[in-house]
């Protein structure tokens, strides 16, 4: 479904003087809309002459609950139009004018961000022809990043377990994310996996198992058996219940060492959450970290909206090189299959392995791919004297044979990236050993992101 998006053309006061020129204005509205149509779904109203059509332009807006709103700047127009439309939204909106020399489109829309300005009312000014691919892009970055800010308050996290194996960078504060983020942080105890995973219907259960055994790529081994498989997969269906009973958008499970001692591995559970579908068919995913890196979570979650809901993924930054520009990121099992083909997902399913862990005296498999090449973001959530900054890079995935696993971990999923970045600078800045992934090309509603949100921001890309 599209995002729904406003977009309002402002008019000049002097309804004879602006019917001269009414002929450019609705050229370049046309353009703007049909260019934008595109991409979402555009409440277009009549154009704005006075304060009261301002004041009910507004009100439609908020009744319509839209909150990313573009503000066309066609010709000249009356700049005080623009603070009642402006103030239908908490965020920020795009002023959008042309540079044609016929229009007064620039000193009309100087004029009207100067007067925002002045009261607080933060915009994006953009100013060019709709139809050159970068100007359009540049207003999809800002509206893009204003639907991830709003998806991220809408978003209530589970905390399933704690802390895990001493891992510092992990935790977060629940106020601070309420504050900065507007997220709900809740929390639940790993002992609900266990006995959920007791009291399930044994019909399901049999359906979800036999979906597996169909679909994966299977190796038992060690302390991986049928029934351990089996109890994984109650895992990951108790962990689906508990989301969808508490309302969760993005979750984090500790897994080490209670679980994966005790109880069973929960890569596989975590896998399936954060993949887009299981025996129930398409699903949507449920960004989970493992080793319940909230902060990890919260970085899947905000990249997951950049995609409109795709998955997203943790992982650890096994080895990179400056020299060879190149990054391999490999975590114990928590990829989601998707990963290892998001074009086809019979296809990411089969080339996904089920293998004997490396570690886990409880048993149950890792959960082994490739990741499939193409375009991805990476970025991740830190801290630095209790200040967020939110630190990313494009790059590109290419593909290797599995055997080189054997290099790094062979039962790790795996993603073997290029990146030009400024390899130096993310040695000494990154403080996490996770990093999360998406496909896709982000960078730029991320720096938007925290332009709203008032966080600190790194780019590693040298370009």
């Amino acid at each position: 479904m599209k995002q729904k998006i406003a977009v309002v053309s402002l008019g000049d006061c002097r309804q004879s003087f602006y019917d001269t020129r009414k002929h450019i204005a609705e050229e370049e509205t046309k353009k703007l809309v049909d260019s934008l149509c595109g991409y979402y779904d555009v409440f277009a109203p009549e154009v704005v002459f006075t304060i009261d059509d301002a004041l009910k332009t507004a009100d439609e807006i908020r009744r319509q609950l839209i909150v990313q709103v573009v503000i066309h700047i066609p010709i000249w127009v009356t700049p005080n139009l623009a603070l009642r439309i402006a103030g239908s939204t908490p965020y920020p909106v795009v002023l959008f004018g042309n540079t044609r020399k016929d229009s007064s489109s620039t000193v009309a829309l100087l004029a009207t961000a100067g007067m925002l300005g002045q009261s607080g009312k933060n915009c994006k000014r953009i100013i060019g022809d709709i139809r050159n691919p970068e100007i359009l892009q540049k207003v999809r970055d800002v509206l893009d990043a204003v639907n991830v800010v709003e998806g991220l308050r809408r978003s209530s996290f589970g905390m399933a377990g704690g802390r895990s194996i001493g891992i510092g960078t992990t935790v977060a504060d629940p106020s601070q994310w309420q504050r900065i983020f507007g997220v709900e942080f809740d929390h639940c105890d790993q002992y609900e996996i266990v006995y959920r995973a007791k009291e399930l219907d044994e019909v399901r259960v049999k359906r979800h198992m036999d979906w597996v055994k169909e679909h994966f790529t299977i190796q038992y081994g060690g302390l991986f058996t049928e029934d351990k498989l089996e109890l994984q997969i109650r895992s990951y269906l108790a962990l689906k219940d508990i989301a969808v009973e508490r309302c969760y958008n993005f979750m984090g499970v500790k897994c080490q060492p209670d679980m994966s001692d005790h109880f069973v591995l929960q890569c596989l559970g975590v896998a399936l959450l954060n993949n887009n579908a299981d025996a129930d068919g398409s699903k949507e995913p449920v960004p989970t970290s493992c080793e319940c890196d909230c902060d990890g979570a919260l970085t899947m979650r905000l990249l997951s909206l950049c995609t409109g809901g795709k998955p997203s993924c943790l992982v650890d930054i096994r080895y990179f090189s400056g020299e060879e520009k190149e990054f391999i990121l490999a975590n114990c099992g928590s990829m989601a299959p998707y990963f290892a083909d998001p074009e086809n997902s019979e296809h990411a399913f089969k080339e996904t392995y089920l293998l004997q862990h490396v570690f886990g005296q409880a048993g149950g498999a890792a959960v082994q791919m490739v990741a499939k090449a193409g375009a991805i973001t990476c970025a991740r959530l830190i801290r630095d004297n209790g200040n967020y900054i939110l630190t990313c890079f494009e790059g590109y995935i290419y593909e290797k044979p599995r055997e080189e696993l054997r290099k790094t971990n062979y039962c790790y999923p795996t993603q073997f990236i290029r990146a030009d970045i400024d390899y130096e600078r993310f040695f000494n800045t990154m403080n996490s050993n996770h990093l999360h992934t998406v496909y896709g090309n982000f960078k730029e509603v991320l720096r938007n992101f925290c332009e709203i949100t008032g966080i600190g921001f790194i780019c590693y890309n040298r370009l």
